[in-house]
């Protein structure tokens, strides 16, 4: 062969490593790529290849020995117990050992045989060759450097061979295994980089989540918890073989993009006025009414006892003493009608339970029952809006707030269609939007049916409900057990609000009971009837 032809050959040797590199995305089988082609490259028996650690340490990544049949750390099952090699000791470049002094100057150590070598420490080496009968002998050093100069990396390649003979490394090779070593540097800082990108952008996501939860007092953890209960529903789907579900196997990117969907899925809500977030009862805006309310129906209260006095002292003029006793009955009634009638507007007003038609009635009865004179100007007791607020049929926003809430989806919309997400996340947008979607197409903010929504899309509709269902921390009620939350998801997916086939495997494969152990009060969890509950 030529040595035009021999160069070409390396040339070819090394695009083809680099075109390898490129395509790996775990980084520790990267890095034992690199090793294993400078291995070959270099024709060396022995190497190792060691990252730099947030300890200022040269960590071990993978230990090759060919002759050894020795493979620890990147695909092998066998991991690493060395400890790292320290970068500095007492403040000072460590200069004993060659891969620390590598990395420190940046300088290439090629060694003929390390028996020989001073200043450099080989003692380990030496006590290993006479534990395993290994002779140590030629070894090439050098380090992996990143685009801005800053040392990443050692690579440590030991006994060039020819034939079964151990040989110096030649510069020939140094020059070939350099040019390399800033390919195998390019491949680990291109994916330092991106898994730093993705770090940064679910870290981004996350933080909104948790100023998201810090507005409210009452819904604070549901972001986080949403993501959390997303993901273990989605595993729990792609691992059930049966049903008309079976063929859902989730990959790796696609739980990603459902983790930040997941952190992402109310990002809308950073634009909701908090006093609506706040909304814990129904006559709240700033402060809650109620105490309004109240002082109110004590005004009426003291006007019934006004009126008594004045009948009274009306009657015992005129001598009519059995109208007295009539009137102190009247007065005794009205009193504790009022006592009534104010816990009864205290109860309603926390919006815990479903507001019959009689009980919003009798809210118009006591509006209508009592009167109250505010600058000289005679009103009922209840004005327009109490009115309507109180007569909130569930929970505890009327109309308008509801719609201020529901918009916060048309937020999150505008958010995510905005974020030029990369192809890798490019189903976030859609996964996150589904959540308040319906399969009968009456969901928001677009109105899809099943047929237009992704697996994932569906499964975190199923999770922000539950978690909402289940969580302790709202203020209109305690919390439910895990049967009555059932029960009501049961109802849901009978009528076509929820994904039943989703719904079923949730249930059988008790999803729900590990979430509640990890993210809830053990004690919601109860007994109840699977069969009973999915027939």
């Amino acid at each position: 062969m030529t040595k035009k032809s021999s160069q070409q050959a390396a040339f070819e040797h090394l695009l083809n490593i680099s075109i390898q590199l490129s395509k790996e995305e775990n980084t520790d089988l990267l890095m034992e790529k690199i090793l294993f082609a400078a291995v070959e490259v270099s024709n060396s028996d022995a190497g190792s290849i060691y990252l730099v650690n947030g300890l200022k340490e040269l960590e071990f990544r993978t230990i090759y020995n060919q002759s050894m049949n020795l493979h620890l750390g990147g695909s092998s099952d066998s991991p690493i117990n060395f400890p790292g090699i320290p970068l500095f000791i007492d403040n000072q470049p460590n200069r004993s050992a060659i891969v620390a002094h590598a990395a420190n100057t940046g300088e290439v150590i090629n060694i003929e045989d390390v028996y020989d070598a001073l200043p450099f420490d080989f003692s380990a080496a030496r006590k290993m060759d006479s534990t395993t009968g290994y002779r140590t002998k030629s070894m090439l050093t050098f380090p992996l450097q990143d685009h801005t100069g800053d040392i990443i990396g050692v690579i440590q390649l030991i006994n060039a061979m020819e034939g079964s003979d151990i040989i110096s490394f030649s510069t020939e090779v140094e020059q070939q295994i350099l040019s390399f070593a800033s390919l195998g540097a390019i491949a680990l800082t291109n994916r330092a980089l991106i898994l730093n990108m993705q770090q940064l952008f679910e870290s981004f996501a996350k933080t909104i989540a948790v100023a998201i939860d810090a507005k409210s007092s009452h819904t604070g953890g549901h972001c986080k918890r949403v993501p959390e209960l997303t993901l273990m529903i989605a595993d729990a789907v792609s691992d059930y073989d049966e049903g008309p579900l079976a063929s859902f196997k989730l990959s790796a990117q696609d739980r990603h993009q459902l983790s930040i969907a997941g952190w992402l899925h109310d990002c809308g809500k950073i634009a909701t006025p908090d006093h609506v977030m706040e909304k814990s009862r129904k006559l709240e805006t700033i402060f809650d009414r109620i105490h309004y309310v109240t002082a109110k129906l004590e005004i009426s209260r003291r006007d019934i006892d006004l009126k008594f006095q004045e009948q009274m002292i009306t009657a015992l003029k005129a001598g009519k003493t059995v109208r007295v006793e009539q009137l102190e009955r009247e007065r005794d009634l009205a009193r504790k009608q009022l006592t009534l009638d104010t816990a009864f507007l205290q109860k309603v007003n926390v919006g815990g339970e479903f507001l019959t038609d009689d009980q919003e009635q009798n809210i118009h009865a006591i509006s209508a029952r009592y009167e109250v004179t505010i600058d000289k100007v005679k009103q009922p007791i209840l004005s327009e809006d109490e009115i309507i607020n109180l007569s909130i049929k569930r929970g505890t926003l009327n109309n308008d707030e509801r719609k201020i809430i529901q918009k916060h989806m048309d937020v999150t919309l505008d958010i995510l269609e905005a974020l030029p997400f990369p192809k890798h996340l490019s189903n976030v947008a859609e996964y996150a939007l589904g959540h308040h979607e319906t399969m009968d197409g009456k969901g928001y903010p677009r109105g899809l049916v099943k047929e237009q929504m992704s697996v994932p899309a569906r499964l975190m509709a199923l999770a922000d409900i539950f978690e909402a269902l289940s969580a302790a921390d709202r203020p209109y009620k305690s919390a439910k057990p895990v049967s009555e939350c059932l029960k009501i998801m049961s109802n849901m997916a009978k009528n076509n609000h929820l994904d039943s086939d989703l719904f079923a495997i949730f249930v059988r494969s008790k999803v729900y009971e590990q979430y509640i152990i990890n993210f809830a009060d053990p004690k919601q969890l109860d007994e109840f009837d699977i069969e009973a509950l999915l027939s």
